[in-house]
């Protein structure tokens, strides 16, 4: 078989730190940001290349999944949102793939000379990006017929949440239908409340890289732990466990109890990184 390379056009810097606690769709959390600046080994002028884009409001990101340690892939896997069930890798997002190669919808906040920021991404902090491309609703969203006129800027009303739920109408997805986890409620405790209000009084926030206030911090939060980032092994073996995550510049502690039904998750500590010894690295 052949083997292609390519260049990455840039590194993306992300509120993820870590895999732990980063979207598997990007869709999952629409305050996640990130910023990609196009790098100047590529072009010499890299601003020339956003030209245009402005005109559009999502872009497709492809990126590298370079953090994935697994030698080998197999052809049928285990998606942690069907919870144990098998299904072709190909049939699914996930990472492990003969070609580490990852797809995610981004929502183009701005753009700056050679830097444009996007939000509502699945991408860890440092994910080499191959391509940027932009979104166009006639060509890519299978609801819109082929005669349909489109220019650059109109999204016919669309919004992304809309054309996930056409673009599932539109396609046979039962099966995920049928076996997706249930959406978990998501609480805070007193001390985790009180650490949202530091960050809102601006004792911690000055390290925030892409959250500076305690509501889009929350909603960030909420978003992540309510689609369960947790995987199918540390459900089913783990589910006592406390869960850690980093999001922008803090250490989040959550604790899920699994006994309820929905489970329901909790927050029990926001703390800056910068206090936090050390990040738990048990499996996610």
């Amino acid at each position: 078989m052949d083997r292609l390379s390519w260049s990455t056009i840039g590194e993306m810097r992300t509120c993820f730190k870590t895999k732990n606690g980063t979207p598997r769709q990007g869709t999952i959390s629409a305050s996640s940001k990130g910023v990609l600046t196009i790098s100047k080994s590529i072009f010499t002028n890299p601003e020339h290349s956003l030209e245009g884009l402005k005109e559009y409001s999502y872009v497709w990101l492809l990126f590298a999944f370079h953090l994935n340690a697994n030698k080998g892939v197999k052809a049928k896997v285990k998606p942690p949102r069907l919870d144990g069930a098998k299904l072709g890798v190909f049939a699914t997002r996930s990472p492990h793939r003969p070609n580490p190669i990852g797809l995610t919808l981004a929502k183009i906040e701005s753009i700056e000379g050679a830097s444009v920021t996007v939000s509502g991404i699945d991408v860890v902090d440092g994910t080499p990006i191959i391509d940027i491309k932009p979104y166009i609703p006639k060509y890519d969203n299978p609801q819109n017929s082929a005669h349909d006129e489109q220019t650059p800027n109109d999204t016919s009303g669309l919004t992304v949440t809309s054309l996930e739920r056409n673009t599932t109408q539109a396609i046979d997805s039962s099966l995920w239908d049928e076996q997706l986890l249930p959406e978990l409620n998501v609480g805070f405790t007193r001390r985790a409340e009180a650490d949202l209000e530091n960050v809102q009084k601006g004792i911690s926030v000055q390290s925030a890289q892409l959250i500076t206030d305690s509501q889009s911090m929350r909603r960030a939060i909420v978003d992540v732990l309510k689609a369960d980032p947790r995987s199918v092994y540390r459900r089913k073996k783990c589910s006592d466990r406390l869960y850690y995550f980093v999001f922008d510049d803090y250490h989040i502690t959550a604790w899920f109890d699994y006994t309820s039904k929905p489970t329901v998750a909790e927050v029990l500590r926001i703390k800056p990184l910068s206090t936090v010894e050390f990040l738990s690295q048990d499996a996610s």
